[in-house]
């Protein structure tokens, strides 16, 4: 399959690469500006090249074409992840998906995710476009990297008897990387089972 990811951080372009690369053929995008570049057609790719786009909710905001007045809100993370999938959708990709790392707690957009799935572990796809499209904010969907401590520090991290303090203090020690392979087979999967 032809897919495009497009997410501005480095860490989960390259979980994408890891988990896709190889078995699909992949194109990773790190702005909204060449997101939507590449999504109309204007770039390297034809409109409605990729099969399935995967993006990230929050990017910071494209500066073109805004006035003055709307010049402060570019390069501030915002929403407009859920845009590049309605366009997706629109230019011809069958499947699209937004994730969020944020979960529902951390964010007011990824809240609103909540409006619109069954449950966090089950998202319910929407028709738009002839496009299946999710909203995912799953904790599923995303894992630590917990590579970076130490097998004793693993073991506090994972002992659900240990102080949620100490929990938390090394769970946020650890990046967050978005399990792009299990939205793709979640995406795909006429079952809707994550």
């Amino acid at each position: 399959m032809k897919i495009l990811v497009i997410d501005d951080n480095p860490i989960h372009q390259d979980a994408a690469r890891r988990q896709l690369d190889g078995e699909h053929s992949l194109v990773t995008s790190d702005s909204y500006g060449e997101g939507q570049t590449i999504l109309r057609g204007k770039g390297d790719f034809p409109e409605g090249f990729f099969d399935v786009v995967l993006v990230d909710l929050l990017m910071p905001a494209y500066g073109y074409p805004l006035a003055d007045e709307g010049l402060k809100f570019a390069g501030k993370e915002m929403p407009v992840g859920i845009f590049l999938a309605l366009l997706a959708a629109k230019k011809g990709a069958k499947y699209v998906a937004v994730l969020t790392d944020s979960d529902h707690h951390s964010h007011p957009a990824s809240a609103c995710f909540d409006a619109f799935n069954e449950s966090e572990s089950k998202p319910t796809p929407l028709l738009v476009e002839n496009a299946r499209v999710l909203l995912c904010n799953s904790r599923y969907l995303v894992q630590l990297d917990r590579t970076a401590l130490t097998p004793e520090e693993c073991a506090v991290a994972e002992d659900w008897n240990a102080p949620r303090e100490k929990r938390e203090e090394l769970d946020g020690r650890c990046p967050r990387i978005k399990r792009w392979d299990r939205l793709l087979k979640y995406l795909l999967s006429p079952s809707d089972n994550i």
